[in-house]
């Protein structure tokens, strides 16, 4: 099964003015699948209640109300197209661990986010979430920033060999040299807007450490 691409658009909301993309499609502790991105289905359709609906929709309107905290209500739920850099299914990675994406699967998302954007032209910002998209984000050449980020991000050889594999980054912080701050889609006048995982917000004080980025952001709307 491959989770889809949520298209606001498709489901008769709003043109998409902004493009979140997640991880990959499934709960950190759970071998359920996203029908859509982020389950964000589970936002919008009032009539879901299975038995992991708080998880489902917790996770989805941490999504959405991040967006509309950082662009501060100018771009609103239904302005929103969700998708993962991978939408297939990714062995869980050992506890405390991140789930590490393949260079293949990786090209695969990012030829995805082009095609995303040209079909959808009323698309402004992107905001790729997580530190490992990112990295795949800036070594895959949609858009770039520096090569020390690219560099500290690089995943350790001891994760990628282990089995199951999981990523962790060469350096410590990476993700704080570049979230929060703006750049541009390669050959295209996007901006690209790297941000926490849905999960990790609203900020606590395991993130205080991110709190000037996001006024940062909040800045520019």
């Amino acid at each position: 099964m491959k989770t889809l691409d949520w298209n606001p658009q498709s489901h008769d909301l709003k043109p998409a003015k902004a493009l979140l993309i997640g991880h990959d499609p499934r709960l950190q502790k759970s071998d359920t699948q996203a029908e859509y991105a982020l389950f964000a289905n589970y936002y919008f359709d009032k009539t879901i209640k299975d038995r992991a609906f708080k998880s489902k929709y917790g996770l989805a309107a941490s999504a959405f109300n991040q967006i509309t905290y950082i662009t501060k209500g100018k771009i609103k739920p239904e302005e929103v197209y969700l998708t993962n850099l991978c939408n297939s299914a990714l062995p869980h990675a050992p506890k405390g661990k991140t789930v590490y994406i393949p260079e293949d699967k990786a090209i695969t998302g990012v030829e995805n986010l082009k095609k995303i954007i040209e079909e959808n032209p009323s698309i402004e910002y992107l905001f790729p979430m997580s530190l490992q998209v990112n990295y795949w984000l800036q070594r895959l050449g949609l858009y770039q920033s520096n090569t020390e980020f690219v560099l500290e991000s690089t995943p350790k050889t001891t994760g990628i060999q282990n089995e199951p594999r999981y990523y962790e980054p060469l350096g410590k912080g990476s993700f704080l040299l570049i979230c929060g701050n703006r750049y541009q889609v390669a050959g295209g006048g996007h901006t690209v807007i790297p941000i926490l995982h849905a999960k990790c917000f609203p900020l606590n004080k395991q993130f205080k450490a991110y709190e000037p980025a996001y006024e940062r952001m909040r800045s520019y709307f």
